[in-house]
């Protein structure tokens, strides 16, 4: 079992969403186990927004999707000191509502 913190994925063209990570215990993790989690809660106080249940799919370490794809404006320095970062690609298995168990459609 593994949590972490992370932003919003990146969603791609093909519907498949994807995280920058960088070498740490999820991406060590996800060499094992390729099923996660990913809960995502709505602005708001209540208990709105959804459960995404993904499958890693593969990873990239294309530096330059990398540099286009980071949100963070780090220096260069900062960086290279946080260690190496990776694309990793996931497919949507499954979507849930973020409390209960109502299944929603994969458009959501």
């Amino acid at each position: 079992v593994d949590l972490a913190v992370y932003s919003r994925p990146h969603v791609m063209e093909d519907g498949t969403i994807a995280f920058i990570m960088r070498e740490r215990l999820t991406h060590e993790n996800l060499q094992q186990n390729t099923n996660a989690a990913y809960a995502f809660i709505e602005e708001g106080g209540s208990f709105q927004g959804i459960r995404l249940f993904i499958r890693k799919t593969g990873q990239d370490e294309n530096e330059d999707l990398i540099a286009k794809m980071s949100r963070r404006n780090l220096s260069a320095s900062e960086d290279a000191a946080r260690g190496p970062k990776h694309i990793v690609y996931f497919k949507v298995e499954k979507i849930l509502s973020l409390v209960g168990g109502q299944e929603l459609d994969h458009q959501c």
